[in-house]
């Protein structure tokens, strides 16, 4: 029965790379296809470009791509061959008519991006959670990621590029697909994800800026990463402490906000440090993306105090109503900023079609298209 499988995914894979897939009809528009590969699983987003903008379409979710590296929700690197076909299959399964699919609770609409585009780049991009896994288990990483690009790269007939994001480059994608809904580039952004958060925005007076090419015009941009502070992660170091656990307050009437952060791990000098650079900041306005724009102010009542189960991650609910305000408040953003459906696989790709960081210097500067520029 394996066997079996084996042989017709090969198959289908082979199919799929007969005709060179690049290009579609003379008036196609051109296209880009992102894959954010983040530590919770791996969506694909395929963008067109039209004379109005970028259209976003939204494809099907897979396991996380760094799960067989990381030993994740019981995969090994024996599961790599599976998790990265399922990442090709993924270009297929988005074409599909008729009425949407349902990938868990996510859905898509079909898109026929052979009929309707002209492929531009194809990138896979990891986050965080390949972040970690490339320091804990390099050699795995390099296996996965060569064994992934060879497939895709065969699959659709051309070059591809599949990497991991540096912490820089994830805060200021995030940055840019917000700047797309923005009159002006005088805001903050900051992003919470399962393996890492980042925060980004202008500052002309700050050292820690790096020259970032926005819509033609050099602006100086601060980018923060914190490995290891995004939710998830955060959850598995605290997950033990009853202060944080959900329903904690119906145990004890007595319970405060401050039983769960008092024990959160966040040193002093970053706080104090990421402080003083975000008050110099050339901001007037911050915008939330990512896990914060789940959240809401009845979280803490509902999860902490009370019990109630949205049908996501319950055991880590009040975990995570009571970290990331905490988070905000320790880096100085404003709690009560508004909410940003931006995505940062809209931001790569405007970063890619701009070269914006020919000038960021390295290691980011090394992939953009003319390399690094003075």
């Amino acid at each position: 029965m394996k066997l079996t499988a084996i042989i017709l995914l090969s198959l289908y894979l082979c199919a799929c790379a007969i005709a060179p897939q690049r290009d579609g009809s003379a008036d196609a528009a051109t296209c880009h296809v992102v894959y954010d590969a983040g530590s919770s699983g791996t969506r694909l987003y395929i963008y067109q470009q039209t004379e109005t903008g970028w259209v976003k379409h939204s494809g099907p979710g897979m396991a996380a791509l760094a799960d067989p590296v990381r030993g994740n929700r019981g995969l090994t690197m024996a599961d790599a061959d599976a998790v990265t076909d399922s990442i090709v299959i993924a270009l297929e399964d988005i074409r599909r008519e008729g009425r949407a699919q349902k990938d868990g609770n996510r859905w898509w609409q079909a898109f026929d991006w052979r009929a309707q585009c002209r492929l531009d780049t194809v990138a896979v991009y990891a986050t965080a959670g390949m972040r970690l896994a490339e320091l804990r288990h390099p050699a795995d990483a390099e296996s996965l990621w060569k064994m992934l690009n060879r497939k895709l790269s065969d699959a659709l007939g051309m070059a591809v590029i599949t990497r991991t994001l540096t912490g820089f480059e994830e805060g200021v994608f995030a940055w840019l697909g917000t700047r797309e809904e923005q009159v002006d580039g005088h805001f903050g952004i900051a992003e919470m994800g399962g393996a890492s958060a980042q925060i980004s925005f202008p500052c002309t007076a700050c050292e820690a800026s790096r020259q970032v090419v926005v819509q033609g015009v050099d602006v100086p941009l601060v980018s923060y990463s914190f490995l290891g502070m995004g939710q998830d992660e955060a959850w598995k170091r605290h997950s033990r402490r009853s202060a944080c656990k959900w329903g904690v307050g119906l145990k004890n009437p007595h319970w405060q906000v401050a039983d769960c952060t008092e024990g959160i791990e966040m040193p002093v000098s970053i706080r104090r440090a990421v402080k003083e650079v975000v008050n110099q900041a050339d901001v007037r306005r911050w915008y939330l993306a990512g896990a914060f724009a789940y959240a809401n102010y009845s979280d803490i009542d509902n999860y902490c105090r009370s019990n109630i189960d949205n049908g996501f991650k319950p055991e880590s609910s009040c975990f995570r109503a009571v970290y990331q305000p905490f988070f905000l408040r320790s880096v100085g953003v404003p709690v009560s900023s508004e909410l940003s459906a931006a995505d940062w696989t809209l931001g790569a790709v405007i970063c890619t079609h701009s070269a914006c960081l020919a000038k960021a210097g390295p290691p980011e500067c090394r992939w953009s298209g003319p390399g690094c520029e003075d």
